[in-house]
């Protein structure tokens, strides 16, 4: 796991009066080891361990977007799986109104030999110039008392053919 940080596309002297949009600062973790979960409710979320990522702000009014990518798995076939983004301890981009769980992102595995990658994106508006700290959590749905384990960068089926993980962290002006 590792974090960089790349200053990008700011012209020497800064942006010009007036603009907006432009990209300010990159920050990103890219996760290149595993991980996995093992709960028995869908709705108690864990951390993701080593999936966040911190940005400081350099104004209030700038907003930050935030953009994830996971290889996850399960240890058996039709099990859901959901991630959530969080700002600090705050729940953030996620649907409202679910009967069970609200989350960014769902996963219902086909396959226990099969990888399935999610992807998310949310422009956040944080108001802050403090550091600020973007997480991923998840949870899995357990059945008749048995916890269900989920894999982040390999399949459930082998410690084999892994991947990576990220989540990037784009400083925006307003």
């Amino acid at each position: 796991m590792s974090q960089l940080k790349v200053n990008s596309i700011i012209p020497a002297g800064g942006l010009p009066s007036g603009s907006n949009g432009g990209i300010i600062q990159v920050v990103q973790t890219f996760k290149n080891d595993t991980t996995s979960v093992n709960n028995n409710s869908q709705t108690s979320f864990v951390d993701m361990s080593g999936m966040s990522v911190t940005i400081t702000p350099s104004s209030n009014a700038n907003k930050v977007l935030i953009y994830f990518t996971c290889n996850v798995s399960a240890e058996s076939t039709d099990r859901n799986n959901a991630i959530r983004l969080l700002r600090g301890s705050q729940v953030i981009g996620v649907g409202t109104g679910g009967s069970t769980v609200n989350c960014c992102v769902y996963v219902r595995t086909k396959d226990n030999d099969y990888l399935e990658n999610k992807s998310y994106m949310f422009l956040d508006e944080p108001a802050t110039t403090s550091a600020t700290t973007y997480k991923l959590q998840w949870c899995a749905e357990g059945s008749g008392g048995n916890a269900r384990v989920w894999y982040l960068n390999r399949r459930a089926v082998g410690n084999y053919n892994n991947t990576g993980s990220q989540i990037t962290a784009m400083e925006i002006s307003t």
